[in-house]
C-alpha cells in the first residue's frame, strides 16, 4: 500500500509541477509578447520621431537655403546696378570727349589758317596715321606742330603706347618751342 500512496502522490506532484510550468510557459509568452509589442510600438514612435525630425531639418536647412539664394541675388543686383551707374557716370563723362576734340580741332584749323599750316583731317589729331607709323616716322612730322598739338600728340601717346623714345622726343620738342 505505501507504494501506491507514494505514486499516487508522486504523480499528483507532478501534475502540479506540469500546471505550475504551464503556467509560468504562459506567462513567460505574455511578458514577451508585451515586450514584443511595446518594443514595436517604441520602435514605430521612434521611427516617427526620426522621420519628422529630418523632415523638419530638411525643410529648415531648404528655407534657409532659398533666402540664401534671395540674398545673393539682391546683391548681385545691387552689383549690377552699381555697376551700371559707374560705368553710365563713365559714359557721361567721356561722352564730351570727342566734341573737346572737334572744339579744339577747330580752334587749331582757325590758327593754322591764320599762320599757313594743315591741321589733319584726322578728328582733329594732328598726325593722320598716328597708331601706324613708327617713332621715327612720328618725330620726323614734330617739328610741323605746334605746341599745343604736340601736347595733344604726347598726351595721347601716353594713354596708348607710352615709348619711351617718343615721349622723350616729346619733352625735348615743348622746351624748344616753349
Amino acid at each position: 500500500m505505501a507504494t501506491t500512496i507514494v505514486t499516487k502522490t508522486y504523480f499528483e506532484d507532478l501534475g502540479r509541477i506540469a500546471e505550475s510550468n504551464a503556467k509560468s510557459a504562459q506567462e513567460s509568452t505574455r511578458i514577451a509578447t508585451d515586450y514584443w509589442v511595446a518594443s514595436r510600438e517604441r520602435n514605430s514612435k521612434l521611427a516617427r520621431d526620426i522621420t519628422r525630425t529630418l523632415t523638419e531639418s530638411m525643410r529648415r536647412q531648404t528655407d534657409a537655403n532659398e533666402e540664401l539664394t534671395s540674398r545673393i541675388f539682391e546683391i548681385l543686383e545691387e552689383r549690377d546696378e552699381a555697376h551700371k551707374r559707374f560705368f553710365g557716370q563713365w559714359t557721361e563723362a567721356f561722352a564730351s570727349v570727342p566734341f573737346d576734340y572737334a572744339r579744339q580741332t577747330i580752334r587749331e584749323a582757325e590758327k593754322s589758317a591764320d599762320s599757313g599750316v594743315t591741321t589733319s583731317a584726322n578728328w582733329g589729331f594732328p598726325i593722320a596715321g598716328y597708331d601706324e607709323l613708327s617713332v621715327e616716322e612720328i618725330s620726323g612730322r614734330l617739328d610741323t606742330l605746334s605746341e599745343a598739338q604736340i601736347r595733344q600728340v604726347r598726351d595721347y601717346e601716353r594713354r596708348t603706347k607710352n615709348r619711351k623714345s617718343l615721349m622723350e622726343e616729346f619733352e625735348r620738342k615743348l622746351k624748344v618751342v616753349s
